[in-house]
């Protein structure tokens, strides 16, 4: 991935500390200017910074008095970027994990074959996971991998859970941007039943297509996302 803005840094940090409980909610952060001698930017880098974490909802600016930890995060999956589900999920102190279904080589149906330009039943790597926030089921995964961009995934564990983290670091995959469409559907038996949820249930289906440096086709998802855990997106004026 290209390297990300100073002011993205910032608040990826100051995010992971909020989290992690370091800065604890109601906790005043330090003013711009402390904020900037600590990470080495101008006051205008750390203001965008502080737009995007109030934006999010995991800051409180109060006139006269500074900018503060909100009480409230709101839980959900941030989609400003290309990363993997823990780094989406954001909250106050929720974490996310997996638990995994399938981890074997199949042969591609014909959807998946047509994504790969490869044909019906050729080998592929899939990889089907639940994944929960603070231990509560929140979305069902099913996702293809290329055979040839990963031959040993279906052998040995992911590394810290993460599939993006495992193709980037085990298989010298540089992830360069996803396609990615949403429509609500309704949950099947077996989505339902793995979901812990009633069958027929409203889910949010997306489809994720990921693309490599060089433009290759490195992932194919589809995901069922209960409406508990909803996708939020910052949208930028131009």
């Amino acid at each position: 991935m290209s390297r990300a803005p100073r002011y993205q840094v910032i608040y990826d940090d100051l995010v992971s500390q909020i989290r992690s409980g370091a800065l604890a909610p109601g906790a005043r952060l330090p003013g711009e200017t402390d904020l900037a001698k600590q990470y080495g930017v101008s006051r205008m880098t750390v203001r965008q910074a502080l737009d995007l974490l109030d934006s999010e909802r995991f800051v409180v600016r109060r006139q006269g008095s500074g900018t503060f930890v909100s009480d409230h995060a709101e839980h959900g999956r941030r989609l400003n970027r290309l990363r993997s589900f823990a780094d989406e999920v954001e909250g106050d102190g929720g974490t996310a994990s997996s638990r995994v279904i399938r981890n074997e080589t199949a042969p591609a149906p014909a959807e998946v074959a047509e994504v790969f330009g490869a044909a019906k039943g050729d080998r592929a790597n899939r990889l089907i996971r639940v994944r929960l926030i603070s231990g509560t089921p929140a979305a069902l995964q099913d996702a293809w991998v290329p055979y040839s961009v990963a031959p040993s995934l279906s052998r040995e564990p992911l590394l810290d859970g993460s599939l993006y983290r495992t193709l980037t670091e085990r298989f010298g995959v540089e992830l360069r941007h996803a396609d990615q469409s949403m429509a609500a559907t309704l949950l099947t038996a077996e989505q339902a039943e793995l979901l812990d949820t009633a069958p027929g249930g409203a889910a949010l289906e997306v489809r994720r297509t990921t693309y490599g440096s060089r433009g290759e086709i490195v992932e194919f998802t589809t995901s069922w996302t209960l409406p508990a855990f909803p996708f939020l997106l910052r949208i930028d004026a131009e």
